[in-house]
Parts: C-alpha cells; sequence; structure tokens
C-alpha cells in the first residue's frame, strides 16, 4: 500500500502492520496462523488523577485533589513511530504539561489521542482545536453524557476524527441515538466494576443491567445511525456482539484479546498493565518492550 494519503507501514514480530494516520484505519496481517507483536501497537496512558467533575461511575476514581503525573519517563523514547497513544485521565486538559508531552509525542511520530468529558471539551474547546489544527493530537474522544450537546456536535461537525465514547449500561439509549444523524464514529464501552464505578453498580446493579441488555437489543439500530461503531474488549463480551455479525466480519475485524498487542500505563502512580482494571499491577520499566513483555498474553480469554 503507498506511504501517501497518510498510510503508512511498519513490522511488529511477525505482524504487518498498515496504518492510516490520518483518520487510524489499521490494518493488521501475518504469513503464520498467529500474531505475535513484540511491542504495543495502541497504549491506555494515564497522565493524571485530577478532575472536578467527579462522575459517580468514574473506574480511575479521579478527584479534584488527585495528583498530575511526571511525564518525565525514560519509556517514552523507546516508542516506536505510528504507536497510537490514547492519553486519559482524570481530566487531560488539566495536566499543566499537556502540550509538552504532545509535542514530545509528535517528535516521536507516536499518534497521540485524548479523551475528554464533554464538559471538559465544551471549557476547553480552543485549546483542544488548537491541538488538532497543529497536528498535536489525531483524533479526540469525547465521552458523552446528555443527548445531543450542541458544543460537542459542533466540534464533531468541523473534526472528522472525533469518536464519541459511550459506555454499556450507564449511557442512555436517547443520548447515544442523538448523535446518530451525524454520520459519526461511536465507540462503545463495557461498564467497568472498578475504582468508583464497582460501589456504584452495587447501588445500581439492575439499572446497570437493564441498560446493558437495552444496549444489546438495540445493537441493529445502532450500527445503522452510525459511521463507524467499534467495541473495547469488555463491551464486545457484555453486549455478545460476536452473535450480532456475520462469521467473515467478525474474522476481519476483531482485534483479539487485550495485551495481544496493546497495554495500559498508568504514569500518576508509576505502574502498567495490561488493561486498566487489570489487578496486577507491574512498577514502571525504561523500555516499552520489557513492560510489554511482562504483560504479553495476560489477558487469555476470547471474546
Amino acid at each position: 500500500m503507498p506511504t501517501d494519503k497518510g498510510w503508512r507501514q511498519y513490522m511488529n514480530g511477525n505482524v504487518h502492520v498498515t496504518i492510516n494516520v490520518n483518520d487510524g484505519t489499521k490494518i493488521r496481517a501475518t504469513e503464520d496462523d498467529e500474531f505475535h507483536a513484540v511491542f504495543p501497537e495502541s497504549i491506555d496512558l494515564k497522565i493524571t488523577d485530577r478532575c472536578n467533575i467527579g462522575c459517580r461511575m468514574c473506574h480511575e476514581g479521579s478527584n479534584e485533589r488527585g495528583d498530575h503525573a511526571d511525564i518525565d519517563v525514560p519509556f517514552f523514547d523507546t516508542l516506536r513511530p505510528y504507536t497510537e497513544m490514547a492519553i486519559g485521565g482524570g481530566s487531560v486538559t488539566s495536566h499543566p504539561r499537556i502540550e509538552e508531552l504532545l509535542e514530545r509525542l509528535e517528535g516521536r511520530k507516536v499518534l497521540a489521542n485524548i479523551t475528554l468529558h464533554e464538559k471538559e471539551l465544551s471549557a476547553n474547546y480552543d485549546r483542544v482545536q488548537g491541538w488538532v489544527d497543529k497536528d498535536l493530537v489525531k483524533g479526540v474522544g469525547v465521552s458523552v453524557h446528555s443527548p445531543s450537546d450542541e458544543r460537542v456536535r459542533d466540534f464533531a461537525a468541523r473534526n472528522t476524527n472525533t469518536v464519541l465514547h459511550v459506555i454499556a449500561g450507564l449511557t442512555s439509549l436517547d443520548t447515544v441515538l442523538s448523535y446518530g444523524d451525524m454520520d459519526m464514529k461511536l465507540l462503545i464501552l463495557g461498564y467497568k466494576n472498578w475504582g468508583r464505578g464497582a460501589g456504584y453498580y452495587l447501588d445500581n446493579q439492575k439499572a446497570v443491567d437493564e441498560g446493558i441488555k437495552d444496549m444489546e437489543r438495540t445493537l441493529d439500530g445502532i450500527f445503522n445511525k452510525f459511521k463507524v461503531v467499534s467495541f473495547d474488549n469488555l463491551a464486545l463480551r457484555q453486549l455478545n456482539v460476536k452473535e450480532h455479525a456475520d462469521e467473515d466480519a467478525w474474522d476481519m475485524f476483531y482485534q483479539g484479546s487485550d495485551a495481544t498487542h496493546t497495554m495500559y500505563i498508568d504514569i500518576v502512580k508509576r505502574e502498567f498493565a495490561a488493561t486498566s482494571t487489570s489487578p496486577e499491577r507491574y512498577k514502571l520499566m525504561d523500555s516499552i518492550d520489557d513492560m510489554f513483555a511482562k504483560v504479553k498474553g495476560t489477558m487469555d480469554y476470547m471474546v
């Protein structure tokens, strides 16, 4: 595939990866029977525990007194070009050195994406737009909680790499479907029974479970209303997505278990894990390859 129009290629172990740096489309192929990556192609990076929104179900447990991470960590210098870095918190815009971090990643050709609450986007609209305009941020994930927020709609209309983030069992179907007229990208996340999310689930188990069932029943309609619908592995399991896809489509799009080419890093607590809800945590290392080798293959479930 040509390297113009945003397409880039690299090898990761026995995996030939082709990625479009403009829209995030990725194709993974191997001549072997199984994929064997030697470094993470996608990383969830937590940079702060600071957040003043106070969501009752926050699985990270962030709050207005939370700590910011020290971004001077050596492993950044071991990242490969075109690694996808999903930067989150807490409130990423609250970190005093966020732009410095984005510039450092851009210098290594790392594809930085950020995830914001809809209220955070609204309060930092021009600042975030500036990062997108300077190509420091490739994609913006917006966690939506209220139907058809006008600032979110305006931002998404200006930036095609906006992805709506919703949570199975938590985000109402009215909120999800209120954006279905915009030819948008949607990411459905599973409900994380972790952090404050565990306490919220204890108090609202029936509502969460019923919300998950309602979303599963509505999946076909959701597929028809959005340009792209994607899921994390937790949502794939909770919503039984495999039952709603034909076998060929599943084989083409399913990327495999967590920690086969992905991982989670929390530089606030200076630790890493297979995923953000993995109980097994390890002390931060200087090499991304060494950290990935520690977690690779530890999530042995299949959806």
